[in-house]
């Protein structure tokens, strides 16, 4: 349903929207809009314009449908595998994977994240113990696989946008790369294939896809060292990585703890390391339907900074603090995933 709607009815509305006068001139002058309050507000005309249309608002009901049955299918099925879960062994391994779990049951989550159901997750990504198992085992290979969803083109591949989006990193080698905002082991682990040389290190608000993703990297046989902490206060000692990949975490902060965010990787970056940061595209590299559909986020899929990302300018706040020889682009269909590299000097 998703990759249907998010694919052949969202084409029509889309020709529905520019086959509409003032759909045509808001491209015309979408270029020109410059200030991030002239963006806000040529969004707000876009979505408006959106929805006269009835095939739009069928699209965006499905949209709508499927993240809530994510869940109200998504969690019985993987409670039925509940005891086979459980009882998984780590691999058997020539040698032992090694690796660290650090969780922090005194860390109080910042405000902001304690009261958002991300994606319409029944109590946030604390809500459900399984919710690890779940995505991994249901929603990305039958339903995310599919693209069709948020920035994300149908068809897609999630798993060619991460490898394309490592594989911008500019060095040949790395000896320590951290990931803030890590949730489990997923873009460690396809950094590890890129890097098997690497020493893998990640931090997350989640207990619960920390535990979820040590599991994973144990039944891999890769050592992972996994620490409970706010991304922005890591606890990291200076100077201490050479190189930060920032996947898909950006349009869930608000911008003041994006710019703490970035201070932090700064801080602990060697000099010399790599900053990578992928995340939907902004508002000014997209068309004014797209930008839309992009903001639909906030409300409906619980995404309450998705705009707030998607109006800010990641290359200029990088440059702020200090890095070097930043660059922005995108690197597929749909200008997305949309990269950022810079440099601590």
């Amino acid at each position: 349903m998703q990759a249907l709607t998010g694919g052949a009815f969202r084409a029509r509305a889309k020709e529905n929207f520019y086959s509409n006068p003032e759909g045509r001139a808001l491209k015309e002058r979408w270029a020109e809009l410059r200030k991030p309050k002239d963006v806000r507000r040529g969004v707000s005309e876009a979505v408006a314009l959106a929805e006269r249309d009835p095939i739009h608002r069928f699209e965006r009901f499905v949209q709508r449908y499927v993240a809530e049955e994510n869940f109200n299918r998504g969690i019985p099925a993987i409670e039925e595998r509940r005891g086979h879960i459980a009882a998984i062994p780590p691999a058997a391994l020539s040698r032992p994977a090694g690796g660290t779990l650090k969780l922090d049951p005194t860390l109080t989550p910042p405000r902001y994240y304690a009261a958002t159901e991300w994606h319409l997750e029944p109590g946030g990504w604390d809500g459900y113990d399984l919710y690890g198992p779940m995505f991994g085992l249901g929603v990305l290979p039958y339903v995310f696989s599919k693209g069709g969803f948020a920035a994300v083109p149908v068809g897609s591949s999630s798993l060619k946008q991460r490898m394309d989006t490592l594989r911008q990193l500019p060095k040949a080698r790395y000896e320590r790369v951290f990931e803030p905002g890590c949730s489990g082991f997923g873009m460690l682990s396809l950094f590890h294939q890129l890097h098997p040389e690497a020493e893998l290190h990640g931090c997350d608000l989640s207990a619960a896809m920390l535990k979820g993703g040590h599991r994973v990297a144990e039944q891999m046989g890769v050592e992972v060292h996994l620490t409970q902490a706010d991304a922005t206060e890591t606890g990291e000692p200076d100077n201490a990585y050479d190189a930060v990949i920032v996947y898909a975490l950006n349009h869930e902060l608000p911008p003041k703890e994006n710019l703490a965010l970035f201070k932090e990787m700064f801080r602990i970056l060697k000099p010399g390391g790599d900053i990578l940061i992928a995340d939907p595209p902004p508002f000014r590299a997209v068309d004014p339907f797209h930008a839309a559909i992009l903001s639909w986020e906030d409300e409906n899929r619980n995404e309450p900074f998705f705009s707030a990302a998607c109006l800010s300018d990641w290359g200029e706040v990088l440059s702020r603090v200090g890095f070097e020889d930043v660059k922005a682009y995108p690197i597929g269909e749909d200008n997305y995933p949309w990269v950022t590299l810079g440099a601590k000097p």
